[in-house]
């Protein structure tokens, strides 16, 4: 575990896909506490603004498993779902979803 790692895990292109894609579901086909809001609206024009939203809090909830696929060996951590799975980056997704009202700009990804 270090900070190495969460850098490392934000710069993971198969974990940027999937943190995307866990947002887009939401802003799409998600319940209407995510999908009926001016977030999910942004989202759907800007896929990448899901990015900045959920991963950075992704790679430090996740780190120790992160870290310990990587020293595992494994080549493909961010894309593994026995990494993280599909359930964590829906509960980072929804737990961090931005509520009405709050500004949407896109931070610069690392």
């Amino acid at each position: 575990m270090s900070y190495t790692t969460i850098t490392q895990a934000t710069r993971d292109a198969a974990l940027q896909d999937r943190v995307v894609a866990a947002a887009m579901k939401e802003a799409i086909a998600g319940a209407p506490e995510f999908a009926d809001t001016q977030f999910a609206a942004a989202l759907q024009n800007t896929p990448s603004l899901g990015l900045s939203y959920f991963l950075w809090p992704t790679a430090i909830d996740y780190e120790v498993p992160y870290a310990y696929a990587v020293d595992s060996d494994n080549p493909n951590p961010g894309g593994d779902p026995g990494v993280i799975s599909d359930a964590n980056l829906q509960a980072v997704v929804q737990t961090r979803w931005p509520p009405d009202g709050t500004p949407l700009s896109p931070a610069p990804l690392p």
